[in-house]
């Protein structure tokens, strides 16, 4: 919306148009997202008209309604119509264009944190002229839609994922203008006066009244376009680029640490670890070393003028060096490009190399906004992992620290591109070690990040040792609790260095069952630092616990399961789960979570049991007690807000329930032929109807249950009655419920 002026979006100026055979009238584009009219005048005027609609009057004020939608961005449709991967749900995408970069979709089961992937990540490069894409995701509860725009604002839109749904249709139609209040009011002068939210606003008065004005518009005599344009005392206003030190007053005496001498450099970032060195190399440019020190004085001067918002070390993460001659044995060995500029840690292991010197790859090195600093940490973890393993003197506990820098989910990965080139050397002096080094791809220059390869069997030996060495703790090691849980969730250190998932193997099994013995004492270590206590907030500033982490853990290792995975690993899985589930009893949402899932492997297996049986289960267990369905799920609703914010509303609470009884009366209605199966499956069915009067597809689960019961005139009488409210179905699932009528009343059902 901030694109936009308000003097623009008001009205344009009548301006003398002409084409031949062009019919005179109003046109309509809906190219935005939302109607703008185009109006062709006889006289060869035209009006371009961005708002408009109904105004009213209160008080003294006039408010404006625009004739815009404030819904969603995204048009979206659910079918059942597609046959996806197993655990999987199609997507179709429409109206996206070449550049979709800030079109994101999330997944959701139950209330644990939605697990978000780019569009870009999901389907891959999409070329200018394409208009749509195709791909899968998890199957889940819920999605979201976020759409992020330049100024930093996302859209979240979450919606319940229908349990027959197999593909979500989607066509992005951005609504710009959706969000704009203008008011007005008269001023002292009757001038009619009409802002947003009081913000720059626009006068008007009546046409005819209009003062006439005669033009003075002086032109320039000269016209001067200057970059890095700056005068004494100017403040930097973007905190990068070059300031002349000469011309500005200095606002603190900071200075970054910069050395004479390679080694040197590096002997002073080891005194700060956590800081990297930057090497500029451009040997052929005779002029390298004043544009240097004019980077260094205009970071200088930035770290300065934002230390007043905090301490210096919050933004001086680097030291820097710049290469001469004397350094040309070790550039000849490591440097990969003509002019480059090149990152090491404090033990001179070289992170990454950008094509061109530093102050032309200023931005990446911007003081607030540094788009280097996650990757060279994520490159940094794996280089350090990497060496401990290597050392046949590493304790365990060493590797564990290692391993938890990989184990934060804010931490960069697998989002740097894959390798192009590969270049090996050692650095100068020698006790200075270089990994080997491969090229990525960037959109704005070429960098290239050091690659380690690992052997992954080193790594999951000695992880396998590390799990069972904390199999008698007494208490939870927190640092090995937080690897664990990343790992289990594949978030952690496996997912971060080889970009694939894996499903839980018989060490991580482990690793969950140390999870639940120490399941209540880690959860109270984490409020405890976390501060959130028991009443979490999951939309204010949320930190996941192992309430919400175990479950998507489980759930994730149960995406995994296919038609050839192995019966022994499904069960094992599903016995963790209601492990899970058993230390949240009243957590209903994980319960239905658990039962769907348990659901989707009989049908897939063409098994009744356990499902049906675990299923009566809990449905005996939740309604109980002489109440009916309304009166306990209004109970469990007041309580469950409290703790859980999986429902946006009491309907979609209640309705999840419905929706469940009707979906397991249905399975039995598809697979069973047992008699107490269906008795069973009838009182499920009949409870739903309770929760949702008059659910067409709901009656028509239950008059097949009635049918394979033996009432016939009852499943008639139910049948019809589903026809009867069958106004919100598709024409297909109305012609469906009159073949079913049909049989039941010929005797062919």
């Amino acid at each position: 919306m901030k694109n936009y002026s308000l003097g623009f979006l008001l009205f344009l100026s009548v301006i003398s148009y002409a084409q031949n055979k062009t019919e005179k009238t109003v046109y309509v584009s809906n190219s935005l997202g939302q109607d703008i009219k185009l109006n062709l005048y006889d006289n060869k005027k035209y009006e371009l008209v961005v708002f408009y609609g109904d105004y009213e009057v209160k008080n003294d004020t006039l408010f404006f309604n625009n004739n815009y939608s404030t819904e969603s961005d995204f048009t979206v449709a659910f079918s059942p119509d597609a046959n996806p991967a197993m655990g999987k749900i199609k997507v179709n995408l429409k109206g996206v264009s070449g550049y979709y970069s800030g079109i994101y979709i999330g997944t959701q089961s139950g209330k644990s944190e939605p697990d978000y992937k780019s569009v870009y990540d999901l389907a891959g490069e999409l070329n200018y002229d394409d208009t749509e894409v195709n791909f899968e995701i998890n199957k889940a509860e819920y999605i979201y839609l976020a759409k992020e725009d330049y100024s930093g604002e996302t859209s979240l839109y979450k919606y319940a994922l229908p349990r027959n749904a197999n593909k979500i249709q989607i066509e992005y139609t951005p609504n710009y203008l959706g969000k704009v209040n203008l008011q007005g009011y008269y001023n002292e002068k009757n001038e009619l006066v009409i802002s947003e939210n009081k913000k720059n606003p626009l006068t008007f008065i009546k046409e005819n009244e209009k003062p006439k004005v005669v033009e003075i518009r002086e032109k320039p005599i000269e016209i001067i376009k200057k970059k890095d344009w700056t005068f004494p005392g100017k403040t930097d206003m973007y905190g990068y680029g070059v300031v002349d030190s000469a011309a500005v007053a200095p606002v603190s005496n900071f200075k970054l640490v910069v050395q004479d001498n390679l080694q040197k450099a590096i002997e002073a970032t080891k005194k700060t670890p956590q800081k990297f060195l930057v090497v500029s190399y451009d040997p052929d440019n005779k002029n390298a070393k004043t544009a240097f020190d004019e980077f260094v004085q205009s970071q200088q001067y930035t770290i300065g003028n934002y230390s007043s918002y905090g301490s210096d070390t919050d933004y001086d993460k680097y030291n820097y060096y710049l290469a001469t001659a004397k350094d040309k044995s070790w550039a000849t060995k490591n440097v990969m490009f003509k002019s480059a500029t090149i990152v090491m840690d404090a033990d001179g292991n070289i992170l990454s190399q950008t094509e061109k010197n530093l102050p032309e790859n200023a931005s990446l090195f911007d003081v607030y906004y540094s788009s280097i600093g996650e990757k060279l940490k994520y490159v940094k973890a794996t280089v350090d992992l990497n060496k401990v393993l290597d050392s046949k003197k590493a304790k365990d506990s060493e590797i564990v620290k290692k391993l938890l820098p990989l184990s934060d989910e804010n931490l960069y990965s697998w989002s740097i591109e894959p390798p192009i080139k590969v270049a090996v050397g050692v650095a100068d002096p020698s006790d200075v070690q270089s990994d080997t080094i491969q090229e990525y791809p960037n959109y704005e220059n070429q960098t290239a990040y050091t690659k380690v390869n690992f052997d992954k069997k080193k790594l999951l030996s000695a992880w396998d040792r590390i799990v069972n060495s904390h199999a008698k703790d007494k208490t939870p090691d927190m640092d090995f609790v937080k690897i664990a849980l990343a790992e289990v969730q594949n978030r952690g250190f496996y997912y971060k260095i080889f970009n694939e998932e894996r499903p839980l193997d018989e060490t991580n099994f482990k690793a969950v069952d140390y999870l639940l013995k120490h399941y209540d004492a880690i959860l109270e270590e984490q409020k405890k630092t976390s501060g959130q206590g028991d009443t979490i907030d999951y939309y204010g500033d949320y930190t996941p616990t192992i309430e919400s982490q175990l479950p998507l853990a489980i759930s994730n290792g149960i995406s995994q399961i296919g038609e050839n995975t192995d019966e022994k690993y499904r069960n094992r899985i599903m016995d963790v789960y209601k492990k899970v589930i058993a230390k949240k009893p009243q957590d209903y949402t994980t319960n239905i979570e658990y039962l769907r899932i348990l659901h989707g492997i009989a049908e897939a297996q063409n098994k009744e049991n356990p499902f049906i049986a675990e299923y009566d289960a809990f449905f005996k267990g939740v309604f109980k007690g002489g109440k009916n369905e309304i009166e306990i799920l209004d109970d469990l609703y007041t309580s469950q807000n409290k703790i859980d914010y999986s429902y946006n509303d009491w309907a979609s609470f209640k309705n999840s329930f419905s929706n469940i009884s009707n979906d397991a009366a249905w399975f039995v209605v598809q697979k069973s032929k047992d008699s107490e199966s269906i008795k069973k499956a009838i009182q499920w069915s009949e409870s739903s109807l309770r929760i949702e009067k008059n659910n067409p597809y709901y009656l028509d689960t239950l008059a097949q249950l009635y049918y394979k019961n033996g009432e016939k005139q009852k499943a008639i009488a139910t049948q019809e009655q589903a026809l009867k409210f069958s106004d919100i179905m598709e024409e297909e699932s109305k012609a469906d419920l009159e073949v079913v009528l049909e049989k039941m009343k010929n005797g062919t059902y």
